[in-house]
């Protein structure tokens, strides 16, 4: 993933004292042939002639156009409470090209917006909602205001793993609903009984069957290995004894500590066509959250933006084990490249680990 480290925005106004009207402005530098000198605002507003269509004295001219007045009218901004401790509650947008603006008044008043997003997989956080004569708008960021129209509202996994003191056996979860069969191949009885997505489950008995194990869930309960996320209780080979193991097949990630497993869960690594990178790591950084984006395809049909990405842990360039808001599909792969964990398992994660912890990215198959 790459990464957007934010972008400064200048109030309207910020500049007024270092521009000048076209008379007194000194010659364009060569270097720069097609700049045109700012006009002052009250330069701008008296319609001097040669003055341009940018600057804070345009940014007047057009909100006296539109009957506006600067400042603008102070807003009453309803906080949104943050979603299972996150840093932010998030929005998705829904509508193509959908317009940012710096106020409410200006979309009210049909002023151009300062930026529109480009159409694609993106998220924003929602910092509070404003209702500006009688139409709801969402905060996104400082002075960033869009149409409620145009976000809709997630809600993040509540997906959690496990926190043990050591473990005798393989374990793991269910990752598809499936049926369970008496016996290894067996089809399933009419009764038998159901295991359900992101079910706890033990490895009782392992049996291999051709290209693949099945598994004793239950007594008398089977069920081949897809359908099933595990972790092992000890370091897998080639993991130290103090770690973060991930496990590309399985989809899994197992925190160790003196060769004992103390943290388990299902997350998401990178799909075939962005694999989560093999090697062994150390994570260089960590940041409470941060703004991830990119775009691979030349139509820039797979474009992504994803606001304030919480508990981020880098630990391979730009590849990071971060939180993932914006799905509920661990124990999947999906992602770019990096390592998705639900939201409370991030934030474990991002608790007990520390810059220079080792992270081994494996597949045990």
């Amino acid at each position: 993933m790459s990464l957007l480290r934010g972008v400064l925005l200048l109030a309207p106004l910020a500049i007024a004292a270092f521009v000048v009207t076209p008379q007194a402005q000194a010659q364009t530098p060569a270097e720069e042939p097609d700049l045109a000198p700012l006009c002052a605002p009250l330069a701008q507003l008296a319609q001097t002639p040669g003055c341009p269509d940018a600057g804070p004295g345009y940014y007047l001219e057009q909100l006296e156009s539109a009957g506006l007045s600067y400042p603008l009218p102070a807003l009453v901004v309803e906080r949104v409470s943050a979603y299972r401790g996150l840093p932010h509650p998030y929005g998705r947008v829904i509508t193509d090209a959908a317009p940012v603006f710096r106020h409410p008044a200006e979309a009210v008043a049909g002023l151009a917006p300062v930026r529109a997003w480009e159409k694609g997989f993106v998220f924003v956080s929602v910092l509070g909602t404003v209702t500006y004569q009688e139409r709801v708008f969402y905060q996104i960021n400082a002075s960033e205001y869009m149409r409620a129209e145009d976000i809709t509202d997630v809600r993040p996994s509540g997906w959690s793993g496990a926190h043990v003191a050591g473990a005798g056996t393989k374990f793991g979860w269910v990752i598809r609903p499936t049926q369970t069969s008496p016996a290894p191949g067996a089809l399933p009885g009419p009764d038998s009984p159901w295991v359900q997505r992101y079910q706890p489950v033990t490895a009782l008995n392992v049996q291999n069957l051709g290209e693949w194990d099945w598994y004793e869930v239950a007594p008398g309960q089977w069920a081949e290995q897809r359908n099933f996320g595990w972790v092992s209780p000890t370091p897998p080979p080639g993991v130290p004894a103090d770690a973060i193991a991930i496990d590309t097949y399985e989809q899994t990630l197992a925190v160790y500590r003196g060769g004992q497993i103390v943290f388990g869960t299902l997350i998401s690594s990178g799909s075939r066509w962005f694999p989560t990178r093999p090697g062994t790591f150390q994570i260089w950084a960590k940041l409470w959250a941060d703004r991830m984006t990119g775009v691979y395809r030349a139509d820039r049909s797979d474009y992504y933006y994803l606001e304030d990405v919480p508990f981020v842990l880098y630990y391979d360039g730009d590849r990071a084990l971060h939180g993932a808001y914006w799905h509920d599909n661990f124990g999947v792969q999906t992602s770019h490249g990096c390592v998705n964990l639900s939201p409370a398992d991030a934030r474990w994660l991002f608790d007990n680990a520390g810059v220079g912890d080792t992270v081994v990215v494996f597949s045990s198959q």
